[in-house]
């Protein structure tokens, strides 16, 4: 299931359990740790039938077992499961089990691999995992949805009382699908859907919002983790399981609903959040400050406090105007215009760098390369083009700091400005807009994006999203290198 390096050493204490720890000086780009899923699943809610086998859109099912689905590519499926419904007591399960309640597939695949004699060792570490179930019992929506969706409609199939060497109970289920959740990472198909792959070792690394180490996964669901930065000896691997573009607060609030954690990292307790101010608030009583967030001695949140000239912004009055802007973002439903317009009105409020600017800085970048990609448009509007671009731009120092090394997200920034930046160039050069000597000179700043971009990416599978994004990225660069020969002599 798994190959952790020769470099990486399994420690324990209290604090985080059993936890992984650099044996040697390991370099940026160095395989850590190795390992498939135990087991890929749609999404709880999902009811949409998908093949056992790829885990594409299907819509018929095993001819042996009648009760998983198959898509027309794909003959046989795992053959414990298949034989389990086939034959014996399985036959007395409903043949529209999954039919019915897709949303059980999850769970029902993990309580097959701990039936099986051959696959429940390779689940003993997950059992192990400790969960306390009071933590989830809190209203917070996640026992909700096991509940409704996976727990009630697997206890009512009656398949309970075919396993009854697990002992099965309502409780158990619940700590079950807390396990998948919490080892889970989001993987896509070949159709493009978003499913979680559960990766007991390479999902139980301590959490840190500035993680030393990359997740790579191929289309095959294969994980690699890989040093970010240079690691000596004796220094804990950490995962992050934040969008490294939340503010402190959002982050945290992640990770108490999906991890019950209170993280307490070098980024959590620096209340500018490694220079970037993503949580930081214009002061309302001077020109020139912004207020941080200031935290006690056991890193919670207080109000917040101009660096500049000491006065207090309640944090009530803070998260009222958080909770306002994230309203007014659902509430936009992808028009432009209104996006633009809660740039406008909000940029007075928050810190160039806020994250919620930052989110509508995306959104409008997001809806303008969409409209380029779908031509919605027959003459590009050099006007719109740069715009993107400067968005793009604007974002790209942030994605650097918050994820220092070799950052997939800096890289995706790269590949964003470079393509915004080459859109806009070749039509200003077309148009006589910008001299020879003017493109040229910006063919070199996308050229310097491409190589940087490539570079971060180099130690991706080559059959990963990131891999294929590599070969994007080379076939621009090689387009960009043609012109400058062409135009820069």
């Amino acid at each position: 299931m798994q190959d952790l390096s020769e470099n990486i050493q399994q420690v324990h204490n209290e604090k985080l359990g059993r936890h992984l720890v650099a044996g040697l000086p390991i370099e940026p780009g160095e395989t850590l740790l190795e390992e498939r899923p135990l087991l890929v699943t749609p999404h709880w809610e999902c009811g949409q039938l998908k093949c056992a086998q790829c885990l594409q859109e299907s819509y018929v099912m095993c001819r042996k077992c009648q009760v998983y689905p198959l898509c027309m590519d794909c003959s046989q499926h795992d053959d414990f499961e298949c034989e389990f419904f086939a034959s014996g007591a399985g036959k007395s399960i409903c043949k529209d089990l999954l039919v019915k309640n897709y949303g059980i597939c999850g769970l029902l695949r993990l309580l097959l691999l701990l039936e099986d004699p051959t696959t429940r060792p390779d689940c003993q570490v997950l059992m192990e995992w400790p969960v306390n179930l009071e933590d989830y019992r809190d209203g917070e929506g996640m026992w909700q949805e096991h509940e409704e969706q996976v727990v009630r409609p697997l206890m009512e199939s009656g398949i309970m009382e075919l396993l009854p060497s697990q002992q099965l109970t309502s409780d158990v289920l619940h700590a079950h699908c807390i396990r998948i959740d919490s080892h889970a990472f989001e993987v896509t198909a070949r159709d493009g859907d978003t499913l979680k792959g559960v990766f007991v070792c390479g999902a139980s690394l301590p959490h840190h919002c500035v993680p030393n180490t990359v997740v790579a996964l191929d289309e095959e669901f294969n994980m690699k983790l890989y040093a970010a930065v240079p690691l000596q000896p004796g220094d804990i691997i950490y995962n992050s399981y934040t969008n490294p573009l939340m503010g402190t607060s959002q982050r945290q609030h992640q990770l108490r609903l999906s991890r019950r954690l209170d993280c307490t990292c070098s980024r959590c307790q620096d209340p500018t959040e490694m220079g970037t101010h993503m949580s930081s608030m214009k002061c309302r009583e001077c020109a020139e400050g912004y207020a941080v967030c200031e935290m006690d001695a056991n890193g919670r949140m207080g109000d917040w406090r101009c660096l500049n000239c000491k006065s207090i912004l309640p944090a009530a009055s803070v998260h009222e105007l958080l909770a306002e802007v994230g309203g007014a973002l659902v509430d936009a439903r992808g028009d432009l215009q209104v996006y633009e317009s809660l740039l406008t009105q909000y940029r007075q409020l928050f810190h160039p760098n806020h994250f919620l600017l930052l989110d509508i800085k995306q959104n409008i970048a997001t809806i303008l390369r969409a409209a380029a990609l779908m031509n919605s448009v027959e003459q590009p509007c050099k006007k719109l083009l740069a715009r993107r671009a400067e968005l793009c731009s604007d974002l790209l120092p942030v994605c650097r700091a918050v994820v220092p090394g070799l950052s997939k997200l800096y890289a995706i920034g790269l590949f964003e400005y470079l393509i915004s930046l080459v859109e806009l160039i070749e039509l200003q050069f077309a148009e006589s807009d910008l001299d020879k000597k003017g493109y040229v000179g910006q063919l070199r700043i996308a050229s310097q994006a491409a190589k940087e971009a490539m570079e971060l990416l180099r130690f991706e599978p080559e059959n990963s999203a990131e891999g294929f994004l590599s070969e994007r990225i080379a076939m621009e660069l090689e387009r960009i290198e043609s012109d400058l020969m062409k135009y820069g002599r």
